[in-house]
């Protein structure tokens, strides 16, 4: 690419764009490879403090999920409905498992008003995505946090 600067000794300056065409294919790629991040779904979590109000109705049973660093989730009800059940988060119909215990309690007509999951500090995070993904369809809010 070239230019005449119109001066009467005729000179012609030359622009090199390569360096331009190079970082646009560099930010083309960066957007590109960027663009497929955009489609991950986000998770609506609150922390603690923020879930409650002063029109809250004491839950009838409580949820708590211990995502745990051997693969597996340990689920404890407390209230009307006590125990504690194991679900591995590698086994497909485990989370499909968990949801549906989830759906038993609102089933029996007992309230529930959030589900605490705490994890430990080696957990991957997909693990815990994976149990927040199964909780996602049961509408119930779901509180990061450590006790």
């Amino acid at each position: 690419m070239s230019a005449n600067l119109g001066g009467s000794s005729g000179q012609e300056v030359e622009l090199n764009i390569t360096p331009i065409i190079d970082c646009f294919t560099v930010l083309i790629t960066f957007l590109l490879a960027s663009a497929s991040f955009l489609s991950i779904g986000f998770f609506e979590v609150y922390t603690p403090g923020t879930t409650a109000s002063a029109e809250t109705v004491e839950p009838d049973v409580e949820v708590i999920l211990k995502v745990s660093a051997n693969q597996t989730v340990e689920m404890k009800t407390k209230g009307k409905r006590n125990g504690v059940t194991h679900f591995a988060i590698n086994d497909p119909t485990a989370l499909e498992k968990l949801e549906k215990e989830i759906e038993k309690i609102g089933e029996d007509k007992l309230t529930l008003n959030q589900i605490l999951i705490t994890a430990e500090n080696d957990v991957p995070y997909i693990n815990i995505a994976k149990v927040m993904d199964s909780l996602q369809k049961s509408s119930i809010p779901v509180v990061m946090g450590d006790f």
